[in-house]
């Protein structure tokens, strides 16, 4: 098949965008007969370095789509006629979108598979949207997507269950490639020791819970006055609505500015080796449709604190503790019995190491190809 795939999310720091990033490597290392035309604006274009059986196809627009396709952004009429027309041109068999986030209409209709990771935005848009008009833009664009493609993908059980309940897919269209740790992420060896740091990475986004991990953070920190607490990732170029600067002055009113640390974006090597340090990671988000923090600390042997009742939980099980987000009492507590019992602590790692090991990109690649062939008998 001659598949064509858009390449909006190639530059996009966050879960988007390394979705995208490692199934389309882990496709070069299949052994497939297979076509893939990658469909790339000229921001990512520039960086665009895999080798195998891709074929990038630039296409010149007047913003990058990680920017226009943000929750403030708005993609041109021109830009989103100019990515139509150069898959127009090809003839695929095929059109995959990795992500919603980037989606345009196909015309004339082909088989098209769309990813939809969760459904936070359309659960509470007031969180992620700053107007109402926002909001309905994505809205109308989620359900052009779910109406033009035969197949629907998702990355977790719980996120298939989100899919049909709100936004009404039928199970029987919906379908689950798991995530993975990248092989960056692992226990080094010899292990470094571990410090006083509890750890959360990911997005600064009013549903990742932060005001409550730093109110954790608080009833903790007399009692531990070598405790800090790592926030890692990008707070400054966000693509839906951020928090960084109201947690700041959060901190700053409790008097720990100078022990909540916004470390900003982190390149892997270095994450890795704050996932193999760190005493706890903590990621008290409130949705998740995966959660890739947890598995990539669970790659390195890190024992995790998590919400319950998502997809973190899903991942995760075995490999920590999981309560109530919504309680700054329940995070503080079950952050103060892995600091307090280190053989706990330890024990959970390891399982965590067990169970990222389920995980692989290249089991989601043959996966997907098999989503691929079924999309187009569909």
């Amino acid at each position: 098949m001659r598949i064509g795939i858009d390449g909006g999310c190639w530059g996009n720091r966050r879960g988007y965008g390394r979705f995208l990033r490692e199934i389309l490597a882990a496709l070069a290392r299949r052994n497939s007969t297979h076509e893939y035309v990658l469909f790339l604006d000229s921001f990512a274009y520039e960086s665009f370095s895999l080798e195998g059986p891709f074929r990038p196809v630039r296409v010149e627009l007047s913003s990058p789509v990680t920017e226009a396709a943000s929750s403030e952004g708005r993609r041109s009429v021109a830009d989103l006629l100019r990515m139509m027309r150069a898959v127009q041109r090809e003839r695929l068999d095929l059109v995959f979108f990795s992500s919603v986030y980037s989606y345009f209409p196909v015309v004339p209709r082909r088989p098209v598979l769309v990813c939809i990771h969760d459904t936070i935005p359309e659960r509470d848009p007031k969180l992620h949207f700053a107007t109402w008009r926002q909001a309905a833009f994505w809205w109308a664009k989620v359900r052009l997507a779910v109406t033009q493609a035969r197949l629907v993908l998702t990355v977790s059980e719980y996120s298939k269950r989100c899919l049909a309940e709100v936004l009404k897919i039928p199970v029987s269209r919906i379908r689950v490639v798991y995530e993975a740790a990248s092989p960056v992420f692992r226990k080094l060896a010899p292990a470094p020791p571990k410090e006083p740091w509890l750890l959360y990475v990911g997005g600064f986004n009013p549903h990742k819970n932060l005001d409550t991990l730093v109110r954790a953070f608080a009833r903790l920190a007399p009692g531990r006055p070598d405790l800090k607490l790592l926030l890692v990732g990008n707070y400054s170029s966000d693509a839906f609505k951020g928090t960084a600067g109201a947690l700041r002055q959060q901190a700053a009113r409790l008097e720990l500015a100078e022990r909540v640390v916004f470390t900003g974006y982190v390149p892997d090597e270095e994450l890795c080796r704050l996932y193999n340090r760190a005493a706890v990671v903590v990621l008290p988000s409130l949705d998740e449709g995966f959660g890739l923090p947890a598995l990539e600390a669970m790659a390195c042997g890190t024992a995790i604190v998590a919400t319950a009742g998502h997809a973190v939980e899903e991942v995760a099980r075995g490999a920590g503790i999981f309560v109530d987000g919504t309680s700054e009492a329940a995070l503080a507590a079950a952050i103060e019995e892995l600091l307090s019992d280190p053989e706990r602590t330890r024990r959970l790692g390891e399982r965590g190491l067990e169970r990222a090991a389920a995980f692989s990109w290249d089991r989601a690649a043959e996966k997907l190809l098999a989503v691929f062939e079924e999309t187009v008998r569909y």
